[in-house]
């Protein structure tokens, strides 16, 4: 507009023909390019075209964008609304065209409402979706006395049609506001406004995204700002970008462009960023005010978090718009476990004991990763030469097996002329690979929702294992780098157990082959876990021989995070986990399970340190089972360290005895000195096996006086059709009975007795049983019932005459 033009559509007030009486030349003249006269109702004025009906008052307006187009050959124009006394409303619906938002900027303000501290009262400015004139208390809100906006205060909506609400809901002397408006493309141009890319929005989510480094191969190509940019975002938000890895050697590279957040809000108004996928991550960066910053940080997982508090004046702020970068970075040595860009010599044997622990570079993509020198790490053939052969070779140590997972590859050629083959042994001693992966074809470690996709693993039968990418060198590749990347782990099976299939960390130790003691920790270290997010439950099994006992002492715990959820209770009975309200599985705990699946012990919570060491020696096979409840890279649960050991003792098994009468006795240990959370399990079987039709008696005694949950003596029928023979129950001895005396039904020549123990006391007791032949006329019906109390060995004595005498009686 020039000095002596009036607005922005009217040149002069006076001096043009008008449009409504041709006679007449006193109306205002407009400007030659979109702008027309306003007619009778105003004539010494003039508004844009499309808009001149609205010149006298321009209240409950609705402005067309093609319309506007078509008439003045402009996307933009100037909202102007009348000086109203309150209380008063108007209403102004903007319809973009396809593929364009609408903006505001406003510039001046009078007696529109006041900010309270919090939001406005008695009055406001506000843009919402839609086309209904209703208000959104929840999302920004302009008001003020007497405010004029330099720069102005800037608005967007991107959800199509768009109305901008002016009420003022109090008496006032004039009430106004000045705006533009415009619609800008949402695809492309230099229009104002931020257009996001490479991301996408998540669904179910009202501002957040998800960036993964395989949608933003080239510079630039992501970007994401805060809602709104480079408008005032919405009050109270929280929005999160997820950022995803898919490779342990991508960086991501996260440069501010802009960052304008309300100064002294730094507690409501803030960029935040986690290494992680959730704010419970630890947290890497605070941005707030106007603190820009470029960042780097690995995956695979960030998490930036924004942040807004109430709309405060003055209003100048717009919050955030920043590019991310993944950038490749190949590391050349072996100290972080990635695997090195060299080759070996032809002829040099590599068997794991006697080679060297380094290779040397030749010509050429061979690689062999030794077991002694790197015991777990990744590995990734575009940091290799590009020849037509790439083979890698993993040799472990004599008792070592080879884990392999591959995580990403792409394989472009046609018909098969690339393939992945990897050999249970080595490549050139193994005539057919066990398995053969042919292009074209491209895999993700992670799915198009950021979720990361179960593993592809391996697990060799020796100390041995190879991978060969074979190329088609002739083929010339316009999509990108044929590759194939992953991790490997080293697993000592005569240490760590034995890995069991289709797993990625359970593992089997054996009383009789494996070793007779060890040390077991928690597993997630190593870089077979660097894609796993989620729950994980690990299970070490425990397999106790006849006539073995294993103890398994729990030294250390560390990181286990108080749970208010779940807490720990150690008594008599052992350690049990007691959870308010979430199950189990949704704490972090370390289990320790009999082979039914009886707690013996479960550690969760706010566990005691100086509780430590809790161990458990069992005569049957137990389970350590580490469950986290949600496992990242960057936070990979609690950790903790327990001593295991298997003993040769006779305390307790399952045996069958064939005597028409004997005696078992409780064995003894020798003394031990341990911390109070010392228990012991039993679950021991007698079978007596009386192979003639007796009457059988059983007498029972203990000189401890326990609860029956510290342990008892049942009594079953025998059942050969199920597991462990283990029928209906006769009866019961519990210890603090004293002594019981039990006469079987007749013909019950087969019983089978079990002794169940979870006690930091070791049971005491004697078994004796009899089998004698008596006429049918004799025999007692069934087993007699528990003394009311416990009899001295002289009452004992008396009663069992007085049972004998009754028996000699009646025959």
């Amino acid at each position: 507009m020039t000095s002596s033009q009036v607005d922005l559509w009217t040149r002069d007030t006076t001096g043009c023909r008008c449009p409504h009486d041709a006679s007449r030349r006193d109306c205002a003249c407009c400007v030659q390019t979109g702008g027309c006269h306003c007619g009778v109702a105003a004539p010494s004025r003039c508004a844009q075209c499309g808009l001149e009906q609205f010149c006298a008052n321009m209240c409950n307006a609705t402005i067309d964008s093609r319309q506007v187009r078509e008439r003045s050959g402009k996307a933009f124009g100037q909202v102007k609304s009348p000086a109203l006394q309150g209380p008063a409303f108007c209403w102004y619906e903007l319809r973009p065209d396809a593929d364009q938002r609408v903006e505001v900027q406003l510039y001046r303000l009078v007696s529109v409402g006041r900010f309270n501290g919090t939001s406005c009262e008695a009055g406001f400015l506000q843009l919402v979706d839609g086309s209904e004139a209703r208000a959104s208390p929840g999302d920004t809100q302009v008001c003020g006395s007497n405010e004029r906006y330099d720069p102005p205060v800037v608005l967007f909506a991107d959800g199509g049609p768009a109305t901008l609400l002016f009420h003022v809901g109090e008496p006032t002397i004039r009430s106004q506001f000045l705006a533009y408006f415009s619609f800008t493309s949402r695809s492309g141009g230099q229009d104002t406004g931020f257009k996001p890319r490479g991301g996408r929005r998540l669904e179910h989510a009202a501002c957040d995204w998800l960036y993964q480094d395989i949608s933003c191969r080239e510079p630039g190509s992501c970007v994401l700002a805060s809602p709104g940019y480079p408008g005032l975002y919405p009050p109270n938000r929280q929005c999160r970008y997820l950022v995803t890895t898919s490779s342990i050697h991508t960086q991501v590279n996260i440069a501010f462009g802009s960052l304008l957040l309300p100064h002294n809000h730094c507690a409501t108004d803030y960029v935040a960023i986690y290494q992680g996928s959730t704010t419970s991550s630890p947290l890497l960066a605070t941005l707030c005010a106007n603190k820009k910053a470029s960042l780097s940080y690995p995956g695979p997982n960030l998490l930036l978090e924004f942040s807004s508090g109430p709309s405060v004046p003055p209003y100048n702020y717009n919050g955030f718009v920043a590019t991310l970068e993944f950038v490749e970075k190949f590391t050349t040595t072996e100290t972080s476990g990635v695997l090195t860009v060299q080759t070996t010599e032809p002829g040099v044997m590599m068997d794991g004991t006697s080679a060297p622990s380094h290779t040397t570079a030749r010509p050429g993509c061979r690689v062999v990763l030794m077991g002694n020198s790197s015991r777990s790490g990744h590995f990734d053939t575009r940091g290799l030469p590009a020849t037509s052969t790439c083979s890698l070779s993993f040799h472990g140590r004599q008792t070592d097996v080879v884990h392999l997972s591959l995580f990403n590859y792409q394989l472009s050629s046609p018909s098969c002329q690339t393939a992945i083959e990897v050999y249970d042994g080595s490549a050139e001693h193994t005539r057919k690979p066990v398995t053969r992966i042919c292009s074209p074809v491209v895999k993700h470690v992670r799915d198009r929702i950021g979720r990361f996709l179960q593993q592809q693993t391996f697990v060799s039968s020796s100390n041995v294992m190879s991978l060969v990418l074979r190329r088609n060198a002739g083929h010339r590749n316009t999509t990108g780098e044929e590759f194939v990347d992953g991790a490997y782990l080293f697993h000592d099976e005569q240490v760590d157990g034995t890995l069991q299939p289709a797993t990625l960390c359970d593992v089997n130790y054996y009383g009789l082959s494996g070793p007779k003691e060890g040390r077991i920790s928690n597993p997630g270290a190593q870089h077979l876990f660097w894609n796993i997010e989620g729950p994980l439950r690990c299970t070490q099994r425990f397999i106790t021989a006849a006539n073995q006992s294993i103890t398994i002492s729990v030294t250390e715990l560390a990181r286990l995070i108080p749970d208010p959820h779940c807490h720990t209770r150690c008594g008599d009975g052992g350690c049990l986990c007691v959870s308010s309200q979430l199950p189990l599985s949704q704490t972090d705990h370390l289990l320790v399970l009999s082979e039914t699946g009886h707690t013996i012990a479960c550690l969760c919570g706010d566990f005691q340190q100086e509780w430590l060491p809790v161990s458990v020696r069992s005569w049957s096979p137990v389970r350590v089972v580490y469950s986290v409840a949600h496992y990242t890279w960057t936070m990979k649960g609690f950790t903790f360290r327990a001593d295991f050991a298997f003993h040769a003792d006779s305390v307790c098994g399952h045996h069958t005895l064939t005597d028409s009468s004997g005696e078992v006795h409780s064995t003894t240990l020798p003394a031990t000195t341990t911390k109070l959370n010392h228990f012991f399990y039993l679950d021991c079987s007698w079978l007596l096996n009386s192979k003639t039709e007796r009457q059988m008696t059983i007498d029972m005694e203990t000189t401890q006086n326990r609860p029956c949950t510290a342990w008892n003596i049942s009594i079953h029928r025998y059942d050969s059709g199920i597991a462990n023979n283990i029928g209906g129950r006769v009866d019961k001895f519990c210890s603090r009975y004293g002594s019981k005396k039990y006469f079987l039904p007749w013909k019950m020549n087969v019983v089978l007795l079990r002794l169940q123990a979870m006690t930091r006391m070791l049971p005491e007791y004697t078994i004796q049983w009899h089998s004698q032949v008596v006429y049918a006329n004799t025999r007692i019906s069934g087993p007699t019932s528990a003394p009311a109390v416990s009899r001295s060995s002289g009452d004992r004595f008396t009663w069992r005459w007085a049972v004998l005498s009754a028996v000699w009686l009646l025959t």
